[in-house]
């Protein structure tokens, strides 16, 4: 099991679930946020890394791993590693500017 490969596909997507993730804060709130990301914005960035850089996949089928391995690991190491990352982040940006929402 190629540990290495589901860990570089998490910081090949991260960053565009992290995007939807602020978008939805400043739209929504801290709350909704975090759902989001735990939830919708995995597959959001799922779709974004398969429009943007889908020839990347080829690497990973030559790894015996499939698209569905890789969105499981992905939400997996989203849930243990990504959660906790993301309340620290949303509770530092609070302190510093307030609860700044919109709506």
């Amino acid at each position: 099991m190629p540990i290495r490969a589901y860990i570089q596909f998490y910081k090949d997507i991260i960053p565009y679930v992290l995007i939807f993730t602020i978008l939805s804060k400043i739209l929504f709130g801290s709350m909704t946020a975090i759902i989001i990301f735990l939830t919708i914005g995995i597959g959001i960035g799922f779709l974004a890394f398969s429009l943007i850089k889908k020839q990347e996949f080829y690497f990973y089928y030559n790894l015996g791993i499939t698209k569905w391995k890789l969105f499981k690991s992905v939400f997996l190491i989203n849930l243990i590693v990504g959660t906790p990352i993301l309340i620290l982040f949303f509770l530092t940006l609070s302190f510093i500017f307030g609860d700044f929402r919109i709506t």
